[in-house]
């Protein structure tokens, strides 16, 4: 029961988070400026399209030192043998690939030839 009550308290927040452009364009940028200062993240819908999130400059503060913090690269050799020990006991726990029990030309020659439709190669050759 707490979990479904945390739930719709979770949804309810994220309902009030989506904020129309109308508002903005109303001159009602000062409430919206309080209501993310009172309850967080604010997100200016435009067209029913998220436009722009809006954030307090304590989360924008905290975000940004996340981001910049050093990241640490160079591992000592106990460190590299911890990880590569790590990997290796991850590689026992998973089994061989099963080799193939029939060749491709036997497959081909069992199903026959496979119309392909070529508009829909084309386009999925565009997309990548």
């Amino acid at each position: 029961m707490a979990i479904a009550n945390y739930d719709n308290v979770a949804a309810a927040k994220l309902i009030h988070a989506f904020v129309p452009i109308s508002r903005l364009n109303k001159g009602e940028a000062g409430k919206i400026i309080d209501e993310v200062k009172a309850d967080g993240v604010r997100v200016i819908i435009k067209n029913n399209v998220p436009e722009c999130v809006m954030i307090s400059v304590e989360e924008y503060d905290r975000l940004t030192t996340v981001l910049t913090r050093p990241v640490k690269i160079i591992q000592t050799r106990e460190e590299e043998e911890r990880r590569k020990a790590f990997i290796q006991r991850i590689r026992q726990n998973i089994p061989a690939p099963i080799p193939p029990t029939r060749k491709l030309a036997d497959v081909i020659q069992e199903v026959g030839a496979i119309d392909v439709d070529e508009e829909a190669v084309n386009g999925l050759r565009r997309l990548g």
